[in-house]
């Protein structure tokens, strides 16, 4: 897959708070927050699935990155799109979460992430058909 960049002025994820710095009370509140998404079951697969639907530019600039941890990035941008959680804060949150759902969201995010290659797999040949 060619690695394909965006200005971070069109990064969904950047626009939703993805890089933002927060403290205080309000990193407790996050950090509450995002035990709360992937402790369901049904919200990780859905704002995982949902990130690959609604965030075009930020997945195809970050899953075209051979060099990134896709997994970790499709779950710090599900928390993102979920409560606009900061992605240093998911990182936080994520060592207070039991094996078992860390196992679960793993594998919903590399299902995902499979999803979204085959797509866009399927919308590059499109393209070189036109």
């Amino acid at each position: 897959m060619e690695r394909v960049y965006h200005p971070y002025w069109l990064w969904e994820d950047y626009k939703c708070g993805f890089y933002n710095n927060i403290s205080g009370k309000e990193k407790k509140i996050k950090i509450k927050k995002t035990l709360e998404m992937f402790n369901d079951k049904e919200k990780t697969f859905f704002f995982m699935n949902k990130v690959i639907e609604d965030w075009f530019f930020s997945c195809e600039h970050n899953f075209t990155n051979p060099s990134l941890n896709r997994i970790a990035y499709l779950g710090q941008a599900a928390c993102c799109l979920y409560s606009e959680i900061p992605n240093t804060i998911t990182m936080e949150a994520w060592s207070m979460l039991s094996k078992e759902v860390k196992e679960y969201a793993n594998q919903t995010a590399k299902q995902t992430i499979q999803k979204w290659e085959t797509n866009y797999k399927k919308r590059q040949l499109c393209l070189k058909l036109d």
